[in-house]
C-alpha cells in the first residue's frame, strides 16, 4: 500500500505537468467508445454509477490514482501561424479514490483555460479550477444494488493567466497549479445524487440521478423532482465472458454500451454509444480498441435521429499492464466526415493514465 501511494504521488506530478481533463464523472477508459458506460463495472465506475461499487469485488481497501490529458486541435490556428497552436483549451484534472467493499471517497482537483486570446509571443486565459470530494455507498445483492453519493464542488478564477511560447510548460505548470485563484463562493455546489444497477453477466443496466437533492452557494439542500429528472441517465451493457466454459481465459472480450445521459435537460440532453473489442493476453494484461458515438438532443424526440451538426465520433486505443492502464482517444465531429466543417472546428485529443493499488 505504501508502495503504490509514493507511485501515485509520482503520477500526479506527471499528470500536472502534461495537463489532464476532467471525465465528467465516466471512466477514463471508456472516452474512446463514446464515454458510455453507466452500466459498466470497472475501477472507477461508481464515478459515473454509485452502485457499480458494489460489484467490485474489493475485500480490502484500495486506492485508485488516474489522471489525462485533452485539448482540442485546431487546423487553424497552424495555417494562420498563432502562437501556442497547441494549447487550445487545455483542462487539468486529477483524481484519488479510496474504496472498500462498498464504500468509497474520491477526492479531484481540476483546472482550465478559456477563453483564449493570441499575442505576438503567447497566450493569454481565464483560468477556472475546481475540486471535488465525493463519498459513495453501495448495498446490493448478486443481481441487483443500489448506491448513494453525495458531492461537493468548490470554484476559483484566475485572470490573465499569460503562457508565453518559449516557456510553454514552465508557464503552463506555475500558472494553473502554482497560481493563487480568487474563489467564486457563489459557484460553490453540494449534491446528492443516487443509482441503480441490474448485474448479470452478459448483460447491465443502470439508471443515475447526480442531483435528486442540490444546493448551491449559501442555500439550503433541498430536494427537488425537476433536478432529479434533468439529471436522470439511464444506460445498458452487454458483454461477452472473460472466461469460457473450462475456465480458460477467452482471447477476445467484447463490450457494448448505450447511455442516455439528462434526460430532462434540453442543454445538456445527450445520447452516448460504445463498444470495446479487447485482446486478453493475460487476466490483466490486455490491448483494447475503442470506438465510440455522441450527439447532443435538445428535445426528446431526437433520441433516435441522427443530426450530424450535433454528433461526435470517438476512437481510442487502451492497454493494460497489471494494475497500470495507459488510454489514447479522440473526438472528431461528424461534420468532419461529410464535409461541413468550418475553420473553427476542432479534433479532441485526450492521453489518459490510471493505477490502481
Amino acid at each position: 500500500m505504501k508502495k503504490g501511494f509514493i507511485v501515485g504521488c509520482l503520477l500526479f506530478l506527471v499528470l500536472n505537468v502534461l495537463g489532464a481533463y476532467s471525465l465528467d464523472n465516466t471512466d477514463i477508459s471508456s472516452i474512446g467508445s463514446g464515454s458510455a458506460g453507466l452500466a459498466l463495472i470497472s475501477a472507477a465506475s461508481s464515478l459515473a454509477n454509485p452502485a457499480a461499487l458494489y460489484y467490485r469485488g474489493i475485500d480490502n481497501s484500495s486506492l485508485y490514482v488516474s489522471g489525462s490529458y485533452n485539448d482540442t486541435i485546431v487546423p487553424s490556428n497552424f495555417s494562420n501561424n498563432e502562437a501556442n497552436p497547441l494549447l487550445e483549451a487545455p483542462i487539468s484534472n486529477f483524481c484519488v479514490s479510496f474504496s472498500g467493499s462498498n464504500l468509497a471517497l474520491t477526492f479531484e482537483t481540476k483546472s482550465s483555460l478559456t477563453d483564449r486570446i493570441v499575442d505576438i509571443d503567447g497566450t493569454s486565459y481565464v483560468a477556472n479550477s475546481s475540486t471535488l470530494f465525493q463519498l459513495d455507498w453501495a448495498v446490493g445483492t448478486s443481481t441487483l444494488a443500489f448506491g448513494l453519493s453525495l458531492r461537493a464542488v468548490s470554484y476559483s478564477e484566475r485572470s490573465p493567466v499569460e503562457i508565453r511560447s518559449d516557456h510553454l510548460l514552465g508557464d503552463y505548470f506555475v500558472e494553473t497549479i502554482l497560481g493563487k485563484y480568487e474563489t467564486l463562493e457563489d459557484e460553490s455546489t453540494i449534491s446528492a445524487g443516487l443509482g441503480l444497477l441490474l448485474n448479470y453477466d452478459w448483460f447491465k443496466m443502470g439508471v443515475t440521478s447526480d442531483s435528486f437533492a442540490y444546493s448551491k452557494g449559501g442555500n439550503a439542500l433541498a430536494i427537488s423532482s425537476e433536478s432529479l429528472f434533468k439529471t436522470l441517465d439511464w444506460g445498458f451493457a452487454l458483454s461477452s465472458p472473460v472466461y469460457d466454459r473450462t475456465n480458460q481465459l477467452n482471447l477476445f472480450k467484447f463490450e457494448a454500451a448505450m447511455d442516455l445521459c439528462n434526460i430532462g435537460d434540453a442543454d445538456t440532453r445527450e445520447v452516448r454509444f460504445g463498444a470495446d473489442l479487447k485482446l486478453q493476453l493475460l487476466p490483466y494484461w490486455s490491448v483494447s480498441l475503442k470506438t465510440g458515438y455522441r450527439e447532443t438532443k435538445p428535445t426528446l424526440t431526437d433520441f433516435f435521429a441522427v443530426v450530424p451538426s450535433n454528433g461526435v465520433h470517438t476512437l481510442g486505443l487502451s492497454v493494460l499492464l497489471n494494475r497500470f492502464s495507459l488510454d489514447l482517444a479522440c473526438a472528431i465531429p461528424l461534420e468532419w466526415y461529410i464535409g461541413t466543417r468550418n475553420e473553427d472546428s476542432s479534433v479532441a485529443v485526450t492521453l489518459a493514465m490510471s493505477l490502481s493499488v
